[in-house]
């Protein structure tokens, strides 16, 4: 696809939409939108837009479509899967500005938001009303929710409570030509015609752009209890966490790291962590209302762990408590950037069953390349995350990344999974997604994109091979 560069008429233009101080040219200005937070990827924008409204953004997409320019729209960058990055140059459109509450709805249950909002600072608002939005990505401090519809977000308590699509009930989106189109509502069913809402939610940017949701919200429980529980090995955990899902008790999240982060996450503190020479580490996180039927659950959650070998069961109640428990947890990515070379940050997802065997071949397949895997994640939901880095001093080409890569894949769908599952595909998995799905289906997903927007302008580069 051929695209038109951005001139001093266009720039002009999109002045005139936003206000020149929205319009950003200088070098400098441009880096910080060059990037999110894949390792290896960058490109730079010819301009950034920071738009302030559903308005703004559809005048900046009709003349994107009119002159034929890509346009990369942008949250807060925290893509694992380059999936900001403007491949193509053109114009990042920003909504970073764009953060404002419309309505909470305490009778209805339901937030009407701006998508610019950073998902942490939602919640806070939130928590005013005693409701709260289940997804809680790790990033959630600088993610958007508007990133968190174009992922399909989940975070540590998507085993319990589900996904972000489990929570949106209305969007409204600006299409490549610029049409606005407003669709759902405050509704909790709703089967009138086909489901285009949650065909845009997780289609990472390249359908549309959503500029304001209608979110679902829950009562925010009252009591909430994390205990970290460190095992022998990555089997004893799983089996604990197969066993644990088997009983009436249903936690918001079980979290797992593997040794090897955790000792690494104590090396970059400056200070020694809890068993932190265990070589498996779950977080199991426990909610409700009633403070005896909650201590019930953990003492019966710690009973079972110990059944399976646990080194102890260590309980964080107080607020500050549980964030010492955490700590560890989200601090993993700041550890891996700081003390190594990032070569890949991979998001799995297998059968929670085969999450042993899997940590294992990831290990070895790493370890043939010179390069080491750092396991963590969502051990509930059987997703894995596995960093996989090398020591600052040394290198490793393309080829090799890419061979190693491609054998990762092979392990991970060898035990019945695929290669992502709230990552997305983005730009750094494209030349991968043909181990993952058939070309009947990338087919079918590709007649999508066009029917949405024929001139390939929205986020072009991003999950298709060939593109």
């Amino acid at each position: 696809m051929q695209y038109a560069k951005v001139n001093e008429k266009i720039i002009k233009r999109l002045k005139q939409i936003v206000g020149p101080t929205n319009v950003l040219t200088d070098p400098e200005a441009l880096e910080n939108y060059s990037h999110d937070e894949t390792p290896l990827y960058s490109a730079m924008p010819e301009v950034v837009i920071k738009c302030t409204s559903t308005e703004q953004v559809a005048e900046v997409m009709q003349a994107a479509h009119e002159y034929r320019i890509p346009v990369t729209p942008r949250g807060g960058g925290t893509c694992l899967s380059a999936g900001a990055v403007p491949v193509h140059g053109g114009i990042v459109l920003s909504l970073e500005k764009m953060t404002k509450i419309q309505e909470i709805d305490k009778d209805n249950m339901m937030a009407i938001v701006e998508t610019g909002i950073v998902t942490e600072q939602l919640g806070k608002e939130l928590a005013k009303h005693g409701l709260f939005f289940p997804p809680d990505p790790v990033s959630l401090d600088s993610c958007t929710i508007g990133g968190n519809i174009a992922e399909c977000a989940g975070g540590p308590r998507a085993m319990k409570y589900g996904v972000t699509r489990n929570y949106i009930t209305g969007i409204v989106a600006v299409l490549p030509d610029g049409t606005i189109a407003k669709i759902g509502g405050k509704l909790l069913k709703n089967v009138t015609g086909y489901d285009l809402m949650n065909l845009i939610i997780g289609s990472e940017g390249t359908l549309a752009i959503v500029t304001e949701a209608t979110i679902r919200l829950l009562p925010r429980p009252k009591i909430v209890v994390d205990l970290l529980i460190p095992f022998v090995c990555v089997e004893d955990a799983m089996n604990f966490t197969v066993e644990l899902l088997h009983t009436d008790i249903t936690p918001a999240a079980i979290e797992f790291m593997e040794g090897d982060v955790v000792r690494m996450v104590s090396k970059y503190l400056g200070r020694e962590l809890p068993y932190q020479n265990a070589n498996a580490h779950t977080i199991v996180e426990i909610d409700g209302n009633d403070k005896n039927r909650v201590r019930t659950m953990y003492d019966r959650i710690g009973d079972i762990a110990m059944k399976f070998g646990a080194l102890d069961v260590l309980v964080g109640e107080s607020v500050r408590d549980r964030e010492k428990i955490w700590e560890p947890r989200k601090k993993i990515g700041d550890t891996l950037k700081d003390l190594t070379k990032n070569v890949t940050r991979e998001d799995l997802v297998v059968p929670k069953k085969q999450i042993p065997r899997l940590i294992s071949q990831l290990k070895n397949c790493a370890k043939n390349y010179g390069a080491t895997v750092y396991a963590f994640g969502h051990l509930g939901d059987g997703n894995i995350h596995a960093d996989v880095s090398i020591e600052k001093s040394k290198q490793v080409s393309p080829s090799e990344i890419d061979k190693m890569r491609r054998e990762m894949y092979e392990i991970t769908i060898s035990l019945g999974g695929t290669i992502t599952a709230e990552h997305g595909i983005g730009l750094s998995k494209i030349p991968y997604l043909r181990i993952a799905v058939d070309d009947k289906q990338i087919e079918l997903m590709k007649k999508i994109k066009a029917v949405f927007d024929p001139y390939e302008i929205l986020n072009p580069g991003k999950i298709f091979p060939d593109s």
